[in-house]
């Protein structure tokens, strides 16, 4: 599909399909983006893909990756869907650290196997909310993938910020986010920072709007919120972040985001931006909506059985 194409598709009614590649251990916005694919009626989870980060005081990857698979577990098996979704290990290395190579790992391999897979009149969306070392590896192991997917990545600084590109998406593998910018795969670029998905958060009081008893409900009202990790504070007020609801909304309510086609902007190798007219398009989010993207959260949260 074209781009053009791509922004009429998201518009449409059929159910997409996707894969979630999230640092799902890194941050409490993760967990929210998974429950908000489950209870979503027009997003299709085929599986999951655990990424990764640098973890603890020595940045290790490893148990980065380790702990994104086994929280995904940890939260299926909450959700009740265990036994319907398959989770692949991310890359247990970064692609900067590896001489610019792809890391050939489970979930690579996951996104080039359903990628080949897919009918010839239908795109596998590839929604990326951490850094997207799993998406990259894959498009470098098996280029033909472009043909078949479009990447959602949520990552980097707003275009018009000035100064180092410090982003956690995009700095725990600049050499993956480089490639991923550069390779000409059909790319939704969700800036985070500046006045990106930064602005979605939420207060301690909109998760009484997550309606029912149940265990699910519970836990994401009452129970994850108020675990020692997590503290209320945001910018100086009593809120937390939910950044990574943004990227599976794109695909049911892009009405409440505004999209660019623009050229696809340079990451250089100095950590800045920079600009080429020439370059192949992406679709680049302008601004999003905050109060419609929350207000399915919770809606989407209170349905999950």
């Amino acid at each position: 599909m074209t781009l053009e194409q791509i922004l009429e598709d998201i518009k449409n009614d059929r159910v997409k399909k996707i894969i979630l590649d999230s640092d799902i251990a890194i941050e409490m916005d993760d967990q929210y983006a998974l429950a908000y694919c489950l209870g979503s009626e027009k997003i299709q989870l085929l599986s999951a893909n655990g990424g990764t980060f640098g973890k603890g005081d020595t940045g290790d990857y490893v148990l980065g990756a380790e702990a994104c698979y086994n929280e995904f577990l940890r939260l299926f098996d909450i959700c009740g869907c265990g036994d319907k979704y398959t989770t692949y290990m991310g890359a247990k290395n970064c692609i900067f650290d590896n001489g610019g190579k792809p890391i050939d790992c489970p979930a690579a391999r996951n996104i080039i196997n359903t990628a080949l897979s897919m009918p010839e009149d239908e795109l596998l969306y590839v929604v990326a909310t951490g850094c997207c070392t799993n998406v990259s590896s894959a498009i470098m192991l098996e280029p033909a993938i472009k043909e078949k997917i479009c990447v959602i990545w949520l990552g980097g600084q707003c275009l018009d910020f000035k100064g180092k590109l410090d982003e956690c998406n995009l700095a725990f593998d600049y050499a993956a986010g480089q490639y991923l910018i550069d390779c000409g795969v059909p790319l939704i670029l969700l800036p985070a920072h500046d006045h990106g998905t930064c602005v979605l958060t939420f207060g301690f009081d909109d998760l009484a709007k997550i309606e029912g008893d149940g265990k699910i409900q519970k836990f994401f009202r009452d129970e994850f919120p108020n675990t020692p990790k997590f503290h209320w504070n945001y910018m100086g007020k009593r809120e937390r972040i939910l950044y990574d609801v943004a990227a599976p909304a794109v695909l049911t309510t892009p009405e409440h985001f505004k999209f660019s086609i623009i050229p696809a902007p340079i990451f250089t190798d100095d950590h800045y931006y920079a600009f080429d007219r020439m370059r192949h398009n992406i679709i680049y989010m302008e601004s999003m909506e905050r109060d419609p993207v929350l207000e399915d959260t919770w809606k989407y949260i209170s349905r999950l059985k």
